[in-house]
């Protein structure tokens, strides 16, 4: 239960303060297509050439030139095979025809492109055995996009699904903004480093190799500070050491109230803190400040909470920071609850979830803590109740967010 006294910002105050407060810090440049998955476009990409660059065939099959005042089904066909790859010099007269290959250059003087299995051939003609005229199964130059076309604006995040326009637009290389360094530290007496248990006392960190991959494949760059011990003045040093180094800092653990919670205290101290002390579950310690002109978010160190604040929050900070205009938003859908859930008001609460496949109903997993790392694995997305909800019954529509839509 949290104190009446502790007075918790919503998240969507969060957000509210964070889209007002972050702005682009990297400078740009450029790299080739094949490297720039998850960079972040810092112009405006246009098309340098016409897709289809030409009129060209759909299908396998024959170039007609119909002659509309006559009704015919009968064409001479001509010698020859138009081929892709190829420039054609054939000419289409009206009733002629010519095999043709799919992407090979559409002839002169065709009106469409018939599917051979429509036809018969009989020598020196070609015949209708059943008509296809629904479509001419010819591509037009330029249906796609026209050189000069505006493919994707500054701040566009690029995915994978995006490099077919770029290469075929002509983009062969492009300036983006440079990945966001992010220094990234974990604190706590208790984690034991390099995946060695210290003492019948330590833990493993379950949070350093998690978040520098999630890092990693949101494009950023991480600078690995390491894990430090619960010391006011190793936290400081190490800070002020890397600086200069980062452009933002990510830190876990050490952010409550308690007496050795020195993450928070340094950052109460001596940054300009933007918020402390979130309305949320799992997450409530979370702050985030400004120390001169770099950012620190503090997530905290239950490793479930760290990871659901990372992708509720660093991932759309980190990627406004990094140079996204829009803020991001992941793709959510409402389904149905397989689940029964009392929560308390003015609270968002992100519950790990598994979308089911046989009757698209979602269950949450029957544990809260934020300890339980088998969550995330059982897990396969999140439900995201607002602070409005109080309870939910089996049946009722909820928003289900996939861990997909994060990536």
């Amino acid at each position: 239960m949290s104190s009446p006294k502790i007075k918790l910002t919503p998240l969507s105050k969060l957000f509210s303060n964070l889209k007002a407060d972050l702005k682009a810090v990297s400078d740009e440049s450029r790299v080739n297509v094949e490297n720039c998955v998850n960079g972040i476009l810092s112009k405006d990409i246009l098309a340098k050439y016409d897709n289809p660059p030409f009129d060209n065939s759909a299908i396998d099959g024959f170039a007609l030139n119909e002659d509309f005042k006559v009704s015919t089904r009968a064409f001479n066909l001509l010698d020859g095979l138009v081929k892709p790859g190829l420039d054609t010099q054939v000419i289409l007269k009206k009733n002629e025809g010519v095999k043709i290959l799919t992407g090979a250059p559409v002839p002169v003087g065709a009106t469409r492109i018939i599917f051979k299995e429509n036809t018969k051939e009989d020598g020196e003609k070609v015949y209708f055995v059943q008509d296809d005229d629904k479509e001419n199964n010819i591509r037009k130059r330029g249906e796609d996009f026209k050189k000069g076309d505006r493919l994707f604006e500054k701040g566009h995040r690029i995915r994978i699904t995006d490099l077919a326009v770029l290469i075929g637009s002509g983009n062969s290389s492009l300036s983006i903004v440079k990945p966001l360094n992010v220094g990234l530290i974990t604190t706590g007496n208790e984690l034991s480093p390099n995946l060695e248990r210290k003492s019948k006392s330590s833990i493993f960190d379950t949070n350093l190799v998690p978040l520098r991959a999630l890092l990693k494949n949101w494009g950023h760059s991480v600078r690995d500070i390491g894990s430090i011990g619960d010391n006011l003045d190793l936290l400081r040093d190490k800070i002020f050491e890397n600086l200069e180094n980062v452009d933002v800092f990510v830190t876990t653990g050490g952010v409550s109230t308690g007496r050795e919670d020195f993450v928070s205290q340094f950052l109460n101290r001596e940054s300009h803190v933007i918020n402390w002390r979130i309305a949320i579950k799992p997450g409530r310690p979370f702050i985030c400040a400004k120390l001169g002109n770099k950012y620190v978010f503090g997530l905290p160190g239950n490793p479930v909470a760290a990871f659901i604040c990372s992708l509720i929050i660093l991932r759309p900070s980190l990627g406004r920071l990094g140079g996204e205009k829009k803020w991001f938003e992941p793709f959510c859908f409402k389904t149905k609850a397989n689940f029964t859930k009392f929560k308390r008001s003015g609270r968002t609460e992100f519950l790990r979830a598994k979308l089911n496949k046989v009757d698209g109903s979602v269950s949450i997993f029957p544990f809260e803590g934020s300890g339980r790392l088998s969550s995330l694995s059982w897990s396969n997305g999140v439900v995201e109740l607002d602070e409005s909800k109080q309870k939910i019954e089996k049946g009722d529509l909820v928003n289900f967010i996939p861990y997909g839509s994060f990536f």
